[in-house]
């Protein structure tokens, strides 16, 4: 199975310690993120006992931020956001709710990863966007 999409933001970004769930600025690129994949999956049971092949095509300038961290983003923002994460609730109220952080999206776990191949391009006709594919 497989599943494709394409953001018109850029990746959230996972960087150190600090949780993404909980930066100002990462909200708007997890809610971009999660609503186009909850779109993508239309309504496909998530992956739980699977090996999963990820490709991410991120389109931005290398000062906006390292590929590594948008691929953890990516990974991390599409399962369930950490039962302890202190989340403002009220910031998700526009969303679906199958697309809320207590929700994984596409997989029960990123663990189920086994292979990401990934490539920073330069910003195109559509400007700084992000292409996820998924598939198991």
């Amino acid at each position: 199975m497989k599943i494709s999409f394409t953001v018109n933001e850029l990746p959230p970004k996972k960087d150190g310690a600090n949780s993404m769930w909980r930066k100002g600025s990462e909200l708007a690129r997890l809610k971009a993120l999660r609503k186009v994949a909850i779109e993508a999956m239309r309504g496909q049971p998530l992956v739980d006992d699977q090996a999963i092949h990820l490709i991410v095509h991120v389109y931005a300038e290398p000062f906006k931020g390292d590929l590594d961290n948008f691929i953890t983003g990516i990974c991390d923002g599409l399962i369930a956001a950490h039962p302890r994460t202190p989340i403002d609730h009220k910031e998700w109220l526009d969303l679906p709710e199958a697309a809320r952080p207590h929700r994984p999206i596409c997989y029960s776990n990123d663990s189920l990863i086994n292979s990401i191949a990934a490539k920073r391009l330069p910003p195109d006709e559509k400007g700084e966007h992000y292409y996820v594919e998924l598939e198991w």
